[in-house]
């Protein structure tokens, strides 16, 4: 089986995207969710760190010590060219957060963030569980992750077939599920698809969804109870702005 190389995806929308604009939307999107007060000065693991443009906007918030780790080396390639275009003062390891041992020099820090990446690593409650490791005492752990809804099975074996299929294949569900996630999202929240937050764009998000495998999803209270139960208490959420989306969830360790 083979699994989505986000990596790939990453370099493209680097290489054809972004830009000043989006480090600024980046950073105006990490600031909002954790606060800026609590990154300036602050480490910061960014954990599937993808393009770097969040390592990138935590840098530019202040942070003391960034680090980035990816599994994909194709990410990790482009978040140091990317980091050093931008002046960006973070380092970026290829590793999994599955093996989580292999990390253990990197210590603990006072933000773990992790934006979209602990669904897809096969493993979600594993992965989540070795994040909140990583989290100092008093520090933070911001996740976000996919809202379960009755379409996620649908969705899901959508992504598993697709990863199966020959380029062309692939090439021809990402332009039609183009059009209907476009129509979509325009129905459910009233506004253009096309203008995205947090730096991204609709383009490369609509590869990433489809591709997006392996994809797991969780309802807040599963989410809640998890993380919980491992010493952190649940003090911001966000729900996702549309039923499949990920919901945003910050902790901080007791």
């Amino acid at each position: 089986m083979k699994y989505f190389n986000f990596g790939e995806n990453w370099q493209d929308y680097s290489q054809n995207y972004l830009t000043e604009k989006q480090l600024n939307e980046a950073e105006a999107s990490l600031a909002s969710l954790v606060g800026q007060n609590k990154i300036k000065n602050k480490s910061f693991l960014d954990i599937g760190s993808g393009s770097g443009i969040f390592s990138i906007a935590a840098s530019r918030l202040g942070a003391s010590n960034v680090v980035g780790i990816d599994i994909s080396p194709e990410s990790v390639e482009t978040a140091e060219k990317n980091a050093k275009k931008y002046a960006a003062r973070a380092k970026f390891i290829c590793g999994s957060i599955l093996k989580a041992k292999k990390l253990k020099k990197l210590g603990k820090f006072d933000v773990v963030y992790s934006w979209g990446v602990l669904h897809h690593t096969g493993s979600m409650y594993k992965a989540i569980d070795k994040a909140a490791d990583f989290v100092k005492p008093g520090g933070i752990l911001a996740i976000a992750i996919y809202n379960k809804h009755w379409s996620s099975p649908f969705w899901k074996l959508v992504k598993y077939i697709y990863n199966l299929m020959p380029k062309i294949g692939k090439t021809i569900l990402v332009y039609f599920f183009y059009v209907v996630i476009f129509v979509a999202k325009f129905l459910v929240t009233g506004k253009n698809p096309f203008k995205k937050d947090r730096g991204m764009s609709f383009y490369y998000d609509v590869i990433d969804w489809i591709g997006g495998y392996p994809y797991e999803y969780a309802s807040k209270k599963e989410i809640a109870d998890f993380v919980e139960k491992r010493g952190l208490k649940l003090t911001k959420f966000v729900p996702a702005k549309v039923p499949t989306g990920c919901n945003e969830y910050v902790f901080k360790k007791i």
